[in-house]
């Protein structure tokens, strides 16, 4: 199956429904406010309780209970709740299929690492936009969901090759002469209308050099690393058994020295402890 065969299918995947739609449009809005926002989520009542949850969880280490929907707006920021929104419809078109080849849970555990780890290097680098970083971490990797929908024996048959030998997801697409994943994630993104940092950074995750004229090639860089150390300490499941490797290019253009990156590793294992509050949150949408 080609590229434009998978791109067609694509039509036929779950866009995010009218109330997240309305929250991505609320948060890009300069002029609004936290009540507006608050407004929209009110129409959601479980995306209300997870908004609440989230900001009383361990990740953000308040020292008092937040109780309003708006002051918890305010707290997390726009972004953050346009990224909590997201968050669970993508997680919902995840487990949607119940015959499925794919550990939804342990993806999902991958999505949300590697959402984290972005977000903590955009911190390392300085990059200010950290919100973007994590919606773009969490979506890296959909074009492995896509791929599934559109093709479960395909998908099987590169998870197959890439425990057998020991290899990434992505150098078995290439064995098999297949279209890669994150070429699918790109195309995905781009339906469901989210911005081209975030299309972009999840197309060029595995190759960043190949996006060096990209705007974002900083951005493309972060994701990139951060997929790297995620998948180097087993956290979640990518369907990759081996053959990560950094790419200098990307090493270069965020000016990553060696003891920067043993730090931001330290930094991670840690807050990757607290990020099962998202996983919690996620999974209790479908119990």
């Amino acid at each position: 199956m080609k590229l434009e065969e998978i791109i067609t299918k694509i039509e036929e995947l779950p866009t995010p429904d009218p109330i997240v739609q309305k929250i991505i449009a609320v948060a890009s809005d300069p002029n609004a406010s936290a009540k507006d926002l608050a407004d929209v989520i009110k129409l959601d009542p479980s995306l209300s309780v997870r908004v609440l949850r989230l900001v009383n969880s361990a990740y953000y280490g308040l020292p008092r209970k937040i109780a309003q929907l708006s002051e918890a707006v305010m707290i997390l920021g726009f972004k953050t709740v346009r990224n909590l929104a997201l968050s669970v419809f993508t997680y919902n078109s995840l487990t949607r299929r119940k015959r499925s080849t794919i550990d939804h849970t342990a993806l999902w555990k991958h999505f949300i690492g590697v959402a984290v780890a972005s977000e903590l290097m955009a911190q390392v680098v300085g990059y200010p936009n950290k919100e973007e970083l994590f919606v773009a971490g969490l979506l890296h990797d959909i074009g492995k969901v896509t791929l599934e929908f559109v093709s479960p024996e395909m998908f099987a048959a590169v998870a197959k090759l890439t425990k057998t030998l020991k290899i990434s997801f992505f150098e078995a697409e290439k064995k098999l002469n297949l279209p890669n994943h994150a070429l699918i994630s790109m195309k995905t993104i781009e339906r469901w209308g989210l911005p081209e940092l975030v299309s972009q950074s999840c197309g060029g995750h595995h190759t960043p050099e190949s996006f060096s004229e990209s705007l974002y090639s900083d951005v493309i860089s972060m994701i990139h690393v951060s997929d790297f150390f995620v998948n180097t300490i087993n956290y979640g499941e990518s369907y990759s058994y081996g053959g990560f490797v950094l790419s200098p290019y990307a090493l270069n253009l965020l000016g990553l020295k060696p003891r920067m990156l043993t730090n931001y590793l330290k930094k991670l294992k840690e807050k990757l402890m607290t990020a099962d509050e998202f996983l919690k949150i996620e999974q209790e949408a479908v119990s």
